[in-house]
């Protein structure tokens, strides 16, 4: 028995496959983690930039005399989302609301809050779907 323990420890024939094994699944992991965090940015800078688009639409739609209620703006918001920066359309939450403080007198001010869920990639180590939420305001001629 003693013989054929010595001759096991200095046989090296399968000692690649066994630390490919156990270094598998940490490399598998943060490969994964590092595809998270980019997702999330990712979607960080869509929402940036879709408030932006919104912003641009309702300025727009009032210099020209138009006006546009809270719900058309956010359903617009959402609706751009969906079509532009291929964000899904149930997982895409836009929030439109008059500023409780109105700062400049003839503006009015509204808050644009988007939160949008992505989909998490690690959901075998217990990390679920996670929210990004951005929020901007926009001033508009009062009416």
């Amino acid at each position: 028995m003693n013989r054929m323990l010595k001759r096991l420890s200095r046989d090296r024939s399968g000692s690649t496959i066994i630390e490919f094994a156990i270094l598998a699944p940490a490399v598998a992991t943060l490969f994964l983690g590092i595809l998270q965090v980019g997702m999330s940015m990712q979607s960080y800078n869509a929402l940036r930039s879709l408030a932006a688009d919104t912003g641009r639409y309702v300025a727009v739609k009032y210099q020209k005399g138009q006006t546009i209620s809270n719900i058309d703006i956010a359903l617009w918001a959402k609706d751009w989302g969906r079509d532009h920066y291929q964000f899904r359309y149930d997982d895409l939450v836009p929030d439109v609301s008059d500023a409780a403080n109105q700062q400049i007198a003839g503006v009015t001010e509204k808050t644009l809050t988007l939160t949008y869920t992505y989909k998490s990639y690690l959901e075998v180590i217990g990390i679920n779907d996670a929210n990004v939420t951005f929020a901007r305001p926009i001033f508009v001629k009062a009416t």
